[in-house]
């Protein structure tokens, strides 16, 4: 039986070494793991996790330069005529950027607020919906 656990483990192993990049291995410290410690966790894994048919792709991000600050933070305008309406909690952020500063927009997760945008000068982000018009 002892033999079997450790032909498991040692599989178990493989498997991590043989899926990931040294890239992933760095980023994620399991290079620093002995091959029970990585055994042990391939078990975990696969225990509680379904491996994906596919790799998950990258959300597609997009660009544009901040063109208005509107209603103290409320709105925002980008250069491509995108406007967006600000998440309430996070206008205090937005009431400080100013133009030009080049916005990313990405997926937030927020089915309420289904946006991030990312001030590229200040790193800082918030959650957004796209607007037709600028709100009273």
């Amino acid at each position: 039986m002892l033999h079997i656990l450790i032909a498991s483990t040692l599989l178990a192993a493989q498997a991590i070494d043989y899926d990931m990049t040294a890239d992933e291995k760095k980023q994620t410290g399991i290079y620093k793991l002995n091959d029970k410690e990585k055994g042990a966790l391939q078990n975990w894994i696969d225990n509680h996790y379904t491996k994906r048919s596919e790799p998950v792709k990258q959300t597609a991000q997009e660009k544009g330069v901040l063109q208005e600050n509107l209603k103290n933070g409320r709105y925002i305008r980008l250069s491509d005529g995108t406007l967006w309406n600000i998440r309430p909690q996070d206008t205090s952020i937005t009431q400080s950027w100013i133009t030009p500063a080049e916005i990313i927009v990405s997926q937030s997760g927020d089915p309420n607020y289904p946006y991030k945008l990312t001030n590229s000068l200040t790193g800082s982000s918030v959650r957004a919906q796209k607007a037709q018009s600028v709100g009273q």
